[in-house]
């Protein structure tokens, strides 16, 4: 199959005018001018969508859709801990239980061209229903267990499927959050944690915050041997180990003294979600020291419970707004092939080239010409003509 249309985006930084995708078996064989393809490729069938703008297939970096339940239902009174004990309780009252599939949230991340999401999940979902619908999906199981300082190594490798997210270091003690890196290690998988995420974190870990200690003493699993620390949570998950090149920090919404340096040392990949940010109403985000630093850094939604929908194009040009400098082939990358290493899918994910996985996303009408003017049109598009996962129709309007 061959699909063509007015512009192409084989990657960051690229245009191909009146360009043209071959596929085969799921995977890209050409990319290059519609002629070119045609030309070389005489007997597949081809799709034209003519006045259309095609793309790579979006990777949103961090989500959590098992909290589809709390749209609309949630809302910031300006406590970060009041406001998680609260999503705790509607999960308990909603009666959230293992077999959900949070469909209404999958279909509206195809239809806003993502085909491969990295989520954090607490209870065992659909994950055949969330695959079946089109979705490409990495599941990291949250870990919590602040007071466990024995975590059953066997038990924890057959509980993910895929790897693990370390919720917090104010929720995991530091013998889970090790043991979930060694596993990742052993199973060379990638690793997720929010980390530096709100000022109550902060004051956990240097000294204590009485809303976290209650928030632990709710759930029975707060250690009353605690002491903190007098670091940072970067400087704190740092000393554990834990930090490391196959490690996603999500939020990093705070960056005290010493703390860059420790990441770009770390050689972590940071996910940045700029609208739940804005939600909770943290100053300006350090993105452009972490960028200055060369900290690799990628865009996540993270969820209803902070954001209106999931669409990876919302956040990227809610960062655009807040940071202007940034240039157009950052942004792209930044919701395609700017943060795969942890993943190691660099050679199959984030852009179209010959052997890559045939990912597609198709825009109706783009305006402008040069990779500048469509990626600032594309930013403001809410949903694809069509999304393909493997060259194969996903969601299509």
């Amino acid at each position: 199959m061959i699909i063509a249309g007015k512009f192409l985006i084989p990657r960051p930084g690229e245009v191909l005018p009146q360009g043209a995708v071959a596929i085969e078996d799921g995977r890209v064989v050409a990319v290059g001018t519609k002629d070119e393809v045609v030309r070389s490729h005489p007997s597949r069938s081809h799709v034209d969508y003519g006045d259309a703008l095609i793309t790579p297939g979006f990777v949103n970096y961090h989500c959590h859709l098992e909290l589809e339940f709390c749209r609309g239902r949630v809302d910031y009174r300006g406590d970060f801990v009041e406001w998680l004990q609260r999503i705790r309780n509607l999960k308990h009252d909603l009666m959230v239980l293992p077999g959900y599939f949070p469909e209404q949230s999958v279909r509206e991340v195809l239809a806003s061209g993502t085909t491969t999401l990295l989520d954090h999940y607490t209870l065992e979902m659909d994950f055949d229903a969330i695959r079946a619908a089109g979705l490409r999906y990495f599941g990291f199981r949250e870990l919590f267990d602040f007071n466990n300082h024995n975590p059953d190594l066997r038990r924890l490798r057959e509980a993910t499927v895929y790897s693990f997210a370390i919720h917090s270091p104010y929720t995991a003690s530091a013998e889970i959050a090790q043991a979930a890196q060694r596993i990742a290690s052993e199973q060379n998988t990638a690793i997720s944690m929010h980390l530096s995420e709100m000022h109550q974190e902060i004051a956990f870990i240097d000294r204590t915050d009485p809303a976290i200690v209650d928030l632990l003493r709710r759930a029975g699993a707060y250690d009353e041997s605690w002491q903190g620390k007098g670091v940072s949570p970067v400087r704190y998950f740092h000393d554990l180990g834990v930090l490391t090149p196959g490690s996603y920090c999500v939020h990093l919404n705070y960056a005290l003294p010493g703390d860059v340096e420790l990441l770009k040392g770390d050689g972590i990949t940071h996910v940045y979600c700029p609208r739940s940010h804005a939600y909770f109403g943290h100053p300006l985000h350090p993105l452009m020291e972490y960028q200055a630093a060369g900290i690799a850094s990628c865009l996540g939604t993270d969820s209803y419970g902070s954001n209106d929908d999931l669409s990876i194009l919302s956040e990227a040009r809610k960062m655009w707004e807040e940071f202007p400098a940034l240039t157009a082939e950052r942004v792209f990358s930044m919701f395609t092939n700017g943060g795969l290493a942890p993943l190691r899918k660099e050679n199959e994910l984030g852009q179209l080239a010959p052997g890559f996985l045939a990912d597609v996303g198709v825009w109706a009408e783009p305006q402008g010409e040069s990779f500048d003017e469509l990626v600032r049109w594309l930013v403001t598009r809410e949903r694809t003509l069509a999304t393909l996962r493997e060259g194969s129709v996903v969601h299509e309007t």
